[in-house]
C-alpha cells in the first residue's frame, strides 16, 4: 500500500529520493575513485623498497670487494679480466635477487703525483666525472701494493613505478630498459702486501 504521503510527491521526485537513499553501488563507485590512487601509492612504496634494497647492497658488496683489492687478495683466475672480476669477485658479494649483468664496474688508479683523486672530480666540483655505463668502456686497473684506487659499482635497477620512470628513469643501452642506477664508490690505498700476483702500468 502506498502512504498517502507518497502519493502526494510527484513522480520525478520520488525517482530522486530512491536514487538518494539507495547505498547498493556506493562502494563500487568509492573503489572506482580511491583504487588507482590505492594501487599507485602501493607500486611507489615497493619501488622505494627495492631502491633502497639494492642501494645497501650494492655498497656493501663494493666495500667488501674494495677490501679485497686492499689487501691483495684477488685471485688471478678470478679477477683476471674486468668481466671474471665483476662475475667471480663483486657478484657474489650481491644480495640475492640482483642480476650480475645489470652490474657496471669502473676501477682506477689515483696518480697521487697529479691531481690525485681530484682527477676523478668535474673541473667544476659539481660531482664525479660521468662513467659511461658500458663495461666495454670503462677501467679496470688491479694496481700493485701502496697503490691509491678507486672503485666504483653501478647497479642498473629495472623501474617499474610509472612516477619513477617519467622523473628519473633512463633507458639504459645494456639491455634497453628503463632503469635509475644504483651507485656506490671507495677510494682507498693498497696495503704493503707482498707476493701480488698482478703487474699493471695503470
Amino acid at each position: 500500500m502506498v502512504s498517502a504521503r507518497a502519493r502526494k510527491r510527484p513522480a520525478p521526485a520520488r525517482g530522486l529520493a530512491a536514487f538518494r537513499n539507495c547505498r547498493s553501488g556506493a562502494t563500487a563507485i568509492e573503489f572506482a575513485v580511491a583504487g588507482p590512487i590505492l594501487f599507485l601509492a602501493m607500486l611507489e612504496i615497493l619501488q622505494g623498497g627495492l631502491f633502497l634494497y639494492n642501494s645497501a647492497a650494492v655498497e656493501r658488496a663494493t666495500v667488501a670487494t674494495a677490501r679485497v683489492i686492499q689487501v691483495g687478495n684477488l685471485d688471478p683466475k678470478k679477477a683476471a679480466d674486468a668481466k671474471n672480476f665483476r662475475e667471480q669477485v663483486l657478484c657474489p658479494a650481491l644480495m640475492p635477487g640482483m642480476a650480475c649483468h645489470n652490474v657496471v664496474t669502473n676501477l682506477q688508479t689515483a696518480d697521487m703525483d697529479k691531481a690525485g683523486y681530484g682527477a676523478f672530480v668535474k673541473p667544476d666540483l659539481s660531482g664525479p666525472v660521468d662513467v659511461p655505463m658500458d663495461n666495454d668502456r670503462t677501467s679496470y686497473c688491479p694496481a700493485l701494493p701502496k697503490a691509491y684506487q678507486y672503485l666504483q659499482v653501478f647497479y642498473a635497477m629495472p623501474l617499474f613505478s610509472p612516477i619513477w620512470r617519467s622523473t628519473v628513469g633512463q633507458t639504459w643501452s645494456g639491455n634497453g630498459q628503463t632503469v635509475v642506477f644504483v651507485r656506490a664508490a671507495a677510494a682507498f690505498r693498497n696495503e704493503p702486501y707482498t707476493g701480488g700476483s698482478f703487474s699493471t702500468s695503470c
